[in-house]
Formats: structure tokens, sequence, C-alpha cells
């Protein structure tokens, strides 16, 4: 049992009360938890490819937290055994297990660039998605060297990526 003693945070008469997920007062980070089969690969991989800045490595120096676009992606090596990705596709031939940045254009052209220069493969090659429709985007998908699949994609039609 934990004995967890909670501060009442102050809060101004004039703030909101309410947590919205839709909220875009504020920016947000989101945080994600991924498995991966070497610590130091993974690492490289976004370092190299999307130039992410490692925030926090842990003390056993198996898990380390990166900037990705803004958000908190944290890795935790583990053995093969307890890695397992899920690789069935979606409908439009997407992996179903994924993540990913919504970019602006020119963001995801040099991303594509650099990809193309470090010579990273792509699971699905960058191209154009549900042409004409309103949620028109440019996509592209890589795997990091754990699997873990990585979808980039800059919508056509709006900045509201939702």
């Amino acid at each position: 049992m934990y004995n967890v003693a909670i501060a009442k945070p102050v809060i101004d008469n004039n703030q909101n009360h309410a947590v919205e997920s839709n909220s875009k007062t504020a920016k947000q980070i989101f945080h994600l938890s991924l498995s991966a089969l070497n610590i130091e690969d993974t690492r490289n991989f976004y370092e190299l490819n999307f130039a992410c800045n490692v925030r926090r490595i842990t003390k056993s120096g198996k898990g380390i937290h990166i900037d990705f676009f803004g958000h908190q992606l944290t890795f935790v090596e583990v053995t093969p055994e307890k890695h397992q990705q899920v690789c069935e596709q979606n409908e439009h031939g997407s992996p179903l297990v994924h993540f990913g940045a919504a970019l602006p254009y020119y963001l995801w052209f040099n991303l594509k660039e650099r990809l193309e220069r470090n010579n990273v493969s792509f699971c699905i090659k960058p191209h154009l998605k549900f042409e004409g429709e309103q949620h028109e985007h440019y996509v592209m998908f890589v795997k990091d060297p754990s699997g873990n699949a990585i979808e980039l994609k800059s919508f056509t039609h709006t900045n509201d990526w939702l």
C-alpha cells in the first residue's frame, strides 16, 4: 500500500478547471514508451535520422528519453522475447501499431531527403495519400532498429491535423 500526500495546487479564479484533450490554448506534451532491442542502436537511429536530442538516460543505461518533435519518446531495452511487434496492416497498408508526427511540408520533405541520404529503408515509400479528400496528406513509414513503425505525414489542405 502506498502512502501518498497530495498537495492542492494554487488555482487562479480565472483559470479553467477542466482538463480537455482538445484544448489548443497551451502546448501539451505527448509521452509514448516503446521497447527497444538495443538502446545504443535506437539512440543512434533517432539522433542521426530525426535529429532528436536525448533528454535523459536511465541509471541502468537501458532506457532513454528523447525529444521527438517536441514530445517525449521513451525507449526501454528488452530481450527479443519481450519485444513483440504487431505486424498486421490496416486496409490502407499501414502498420496497425505505429507512431509518428504530422509536420509542415517543408519539414516533411527535408526529413524525407535526410532519410534517403542516410539510406534508411522505407517500409512505405513517400507518397500522396487520400488525394482530393479533406485529409489528403503526404506520408512515409520507416522502422527503427527494433522494428517500431514510424509514420511521418504532412497534410495538404489544413493545418488542423485532427
